[in-house]
């Protein structure tokens, strides 16, 4: 029995130590928090102004496809403000709150377009960057991200001492670069980038309305109203309907995703592996993924592959599990002048043979450019420099070219620092090439 106890004991020291660690109504600021977020939601005079610096220099960082402005861009967006007022809105059931804050974001989301499509219609870099072309396939990953940064961004403000957590999640959750890549869509008439980009701000404005919703209920904020069960229920299904309507779409986009990135990967693995040839080679690949039938294209110079080895090709697909891939190989003979192709591919071929001779000629003269300057060198370089010098006894060099090679000058006192800089600018020009590092010694 004392053993028992002493056991349970144990655990309910553990479970008070977990409460005492995981409780956040120890410090909250309710009134504060409150205020705080209630201040945030209008949209008017300098946060407007605010919001169209942020536009501008989100859009330039997507179209010059720079990671660090768009970061700050987003740091300086007012754009949460409304969507955390809608969840506070809800948890409190604040009907009023939740209109201002609807109404504001709708104010900032036809300024960012209107500033961002205007942007786009005059910038001279016209060319789709990586960082655009990332905020126009969302799923479930961002849907993640949006509900977690929200529910940080809510808890951190509802401290007492407020925490520095509200400048990652706006980083985190990235409301700017959406209504800037719909902006672009708009800019240039492609519906699927505006589509994509809008369904991403609707799934972190949704969500991070809705880790709100959840941390102000669960924090027990105080409501302006007495809600009955009936009220309380309607508000609770409203916003699963609402929050079941966005994540379910971007489920089935990131299950698209993975079918898509292992397709890619075993067809990586097939190519190289597989499409390997004596006598051509690829002179160009594109592996494309539909869900119906997803395809290979080869483009191949060189001797024309029979059916035999075509039909080996594609009956080694099912070994990477992809044997439903439509295979299609391009060979430059296909034509009715075979002379014209066969010199063709005699041309491909002899540029593939360039430049691996022109690849072993630059080694060739690195390697003689390094046996040149050896010890002659040396000796040339420390009677120019002791006429200089005459305190400097010796200069021995050994592959100057590389970063591992050596240079070193040798004093018969210790040189001065004006000396030993005079030296190394001597040495930079007498020889450009020099990437080794100089070291002065005194002889011993």
């Amino acid at each position: 029995m004392e053993k028992t106890s002493a056991f349970f004991d144990k655990i309910g020291t553990f479970g008070r130590l977990l409460r005492r660690l995981f409780d956040l109504r120890s410090d909250m600021d309710e009134e504060g928090t409150v205020e705080s977020i209630r201040a945030n939601v209008s949209f008017k005079s300098a946060n407007a102004w605010t919001l169209i610096f942020a536009i501008f220099i989100a859009s330039v960082g997507l179209n010059v496809n720079s990671t660090a402005v768009i970061i700050g861009a987003m740091l300086i967006s007012p754009l949460m403000g409304p969507i955390v007022g809608m969840g506070l809105g809800l948890g409190i059931y604040d009907y009023e709150l939740i209109k201002t804050s609807l109404r504001n974001l709708g104010y900032a989301v036809a300024i960012s377009l209107v500033t961002s499509a205007l942007y786009f219609l005059i910038t001279p870099l016209s060319e789709v960057q990586s960082e655009l072309l990332a905020r126009t396939q969302p799923t479930f990953f961002d849907v993640m991200i949006a509900f977690f940064g929200g529910a940080a961004g809510i808890v951190a403000s509802s401290r007492r001492q407020r925490g520095n957590a509200v400048p990652g999640v706006a980083i985190a959750t990235a409301l700017m670069p959406p209504l800037c890549t719909a902006g672009f869509g708009i800019a240039t008439g492609n519906v699927s980038y505006l589509a994509g980009a809008l369904y991403l701000f609707v799934i972190n404005c949704v969500f991070i309305c809705v880790s709100t919703f959840i941390f102000v209920r669960y924090l027990r904020f105080a409501p302006v109203k007495f809600a009955n069960q009936e009220e309380e229920t309607k508000v609770n299904r409203w916003v699963l309907g609402i929050s079941m309507a966005v994540v379910i779409p971007s489920l089935i986009f990131a299950w698209f995703l993975q079918l898509e990135t292992v397709f890619q990967s075993r067809a990586r693995d097939f190519v190289e592996r597989e499409a390997v040839f004596e006598k051509s080679f690829i002179v160009g690949k594109d592996l494309r993924y539909d869900w119906k039938t997803p395809r290979i294209q080869l483009h191949l110079v060189g001797e024309p592959l029979t059916d035999a080895q075509v039909q080996s090709l594609k009956d080694r697909l099912r070994f990477y599990k992809i044997e439903n891939t439509n295979l299609d190989i391009k060979q430059l003979n296909a034509g009715p002048n075979e002379q014209e192709v066969r010199s063709r591919s005699s041309l491909a071929f002899d540029s593939q043979l360039t430049k691996q001779l022109q690849a072993q000629l630059a080694s060739v003269e690195q390697n003689v450019r390094d046996l040149q300057i050896g010890p002659e060198w040396s000796g040339h370089v420390t009677s120019e420099l002791k006429a200089l010098f005459p305190r400097l006894e010796q200069v021995q060099i050994q592959n100057p070219a590389k970063e591992d090679g050596k240079a070193l000058v040798v004093w018969l006192s210790s040189p001065s620092v004006a000396d030993r800089s005079r030296v190394n600018e001597f040495l930079k020009k007498r020889l450009p090439e020099l990437k080794a590092a100089v070291t002065h010694v005194r002889r011993l």
